[in-house]
This record gives C-alpha cells, sequence and structure tokens, in this order.
C-alpha cells in the first residue's frame, strides 16, 4: 500500500470516539443556551482536533508504527485540547457553577497550585514511564484511559493559568514559575527518552505491519526504531517546552498591560484573601469620606 492511499482509508470512525465529541458539543450548546460567540470558536476548536486526532490516521501510526507520533497525540492531549476548551467557555458558566457546594468545593481542591501542577507534570511522567505505557498499547480500555486521564490532567494544570475566572488564576508572579518549573519537568523527560537506550518502548521495534506501509517509514522516512524514540524524546524536550515558555511570555504581557500590577505583586506577597491598601485604594477612601459628609 502506498502512502497516500493509508492517509486516505486509515481513518478510524469510532463510535465512542464519534458520540463523546459530539457529546462535548451539544454539553456546550446546552449549557451557553446555544450564544455563540467569538469566544465559542476555541471549544470548537478543541473538539475537532482532539476528534481528528482519535480518528485520524495519526492514531494507527501512533498505536502502531511510531513512538514519536504518539508522543504527538499526547502533547496535543495535554498542551493544545485543554487550554482551548477553557478558553471558549465563558465566565458566567463558571459563575453559576461556583454557586453549587460540591462543584466550589472541587475547584477549591483542584486549583491549589501544588495539585494543579502534579497534574500535568504527572501526565507527563505517569504516562511515559514505559510500563504504563507499553500496557496501555497492549490493551484498548486501559488506552482509552490513558487518553482520557491525560485531557483530565492537562485541563487541572491550565485551569489556574487562564481560568475563566480570572480571580482563580495564579498570581503572575507565581505563575512565571508554575510554568517555568513545568517546562524543566518536560525537559528532563524528554532527556532521559531520548539518550535512552532503543528499546524503551518495545512494540515499536517491530510493529505488525498490517497496513504494509512499515517499509516506507523506515526506509523513505529514515524513521529507525532508534531514531523514531529519538524524535519522541526531542518533541516532548523541545516543542512542549516552547509552549509553556510561549504562556511565560503571555503572562508577563498580560501582567505588564494590568494597570493595577503593583497590587498583584502586593498580593503575592500579602496573600490570597487579604486586603491591600494601596494608593488608589486611599483615594476612594477619600471620596467616600468627602461624599458621606457632603
Amino acid at each position: 500500500m502506498t502512502m497516500s492511499k493509508f492517509l486516505l482509508s486509515a481513518w478510524e470512525w469510532e463510535p465512542s470516539i464519534i458520540i463523546g465529541c459530539i457529546g462535548l458539543i451539544v454539553a456546550y450548546l446546552l449549557i451557553v443556551r446555544s450564544r455563540i460567540t467569538k469566544q465559542s470558536v476555541f471549544y470548537f476548536l478543541g473538539v475537532i482536533i482532539l476528534f481528528l486526532a482519535l480518528v485520524s490516521p495519526l492514531d494507527e501510526i501512533s498505536d502502531t508504527y511510531l513512538f514519536s507520533a504518539h508522543m504527538v497525540q499526547h502533547l496535543l492531549f495535554i498542551l493544545v485540547v485543554p487550554p482551548f476548551l477553557l478558553l471558549g467557555i465563558p465566565e458566567w458558566v463558571f459563575r453559576k457553577g461556583m454557586k453549587w457546594k460540591f462543584f466550589r468545593k472541587t475547584e477549591h481542591v483542584l486549583s491549589n497550585p501544588i495539585v494543579a501542577w502534579s497534574a500535568g507534570a504527572g501526565a507527563m511522567w505517569i504516562w511515559h514511564w514505559p510500563p504504563l505505557f507499553n500496557a496501555a498499547l497492549a490493551n484498548e480500555t486501559f488506552h482509552a484511559f490513558e487518553h482520557l486521564s491525560i485531557l483530565v490532567m492537562g485541563t487541572i494544570f491550565w485551569w489556574v493559568v487562564i481560568s475563566p475566572l480570572k480571580e482563580e488564576r495564579m498570581n503572575p508572579l507565581y505563575l512565571i514559575f508554575y510554568l517555568f518549573s513545568a517546562c524543566i519537568a518536560c525537559t528532563i523527560l524528554g532527556i532521559i527518552i531520548t539518550f535512552s537506550a532503543v528499546g524503551l518502548f518495545p512494540a515499536y521495534l517491530n510493529p505488525q505491519d498490517a497496513a504494509g506501509i512499515l517499509p516506507i517509514i523506515r526506509d523513505g522516512w529514515g524513521f529507525s526504531p532508534s531514531v523514531d524514540q529519538q524524535v519522541g524524546g526531542l518533541l516532548m524536550w523541545v516543542p512542549a517546552c516552547l509552549v509553556y515558555v510561549s504562556a511565560v511570555i503571555g503572562t508577563l504581557v498580560r501582567w505588564y498591560r494590568t494597570p493595577d500590577r503593583d497590587t498583584l505583586t502586593l498580593r503575592a506577597v500579602v496573600g490570597r484573601g487579604q486586603p491591600i491598601v494601596t494608593r488608589e485604594t486611599d483615594k476612594n477612601e477619600v471620596k467616600r469620606t468627602e461624599n458621606s459628609h457632603a
């Protein structure tokens, strides 16, 4: 089989994936009461990327032929889909959710920086630990659980970065360290994978070539098992880290453009929930006093 024929025929229309993605869209439309805005584009784009990652030839190549393709798929689940989904949900939806005690308590636990960071870094480290990674490849149900947990853990990580509720976002000064340390965690894992002996993920050494494209991948693309593992490690090492660095730059830009960035700096020192008195609040207090006397 030629690669072009494979790319056209290797679409896997798994009912559970189709139903799940349609369910995400229907649930969104019901929650926002069909109020489609420009913000909604982010959510729909996130669902589309998720859908394509699971039904396109990328899924077949990642499951059978290339560890590096599997890494691309995982990075989409951790670093791309969750941010798009969060960016697409209106603030008022979560305002209503926060009125529910269970939702509020759950959010309070999961938005703890240590919990959120551990979820994001854990998704990388836990699911690329060879015994678990190889077990997921060998069992379809466990593989589906792997993908679902990566999505959930990635969403928890990004919540404190781009939550629709601005007061739930981490202070910019802490957020820079939060993102940079995640970049370091990915870099270390990427280095380990890149420089480990070939065969860290043995399923890719001699894959079952049912589609007949292995010669193209090995000879045409030059993806030997060693190159494949090295590319997978480099993907974790460089592009993943660039996403975090880009988020750091975005945080710095957002902080610089915030009029009350001095107050945000004080908030990092004083602590969340503590009153902060600034020159601006002093002025407001004077105005209120003058108005009361008048």
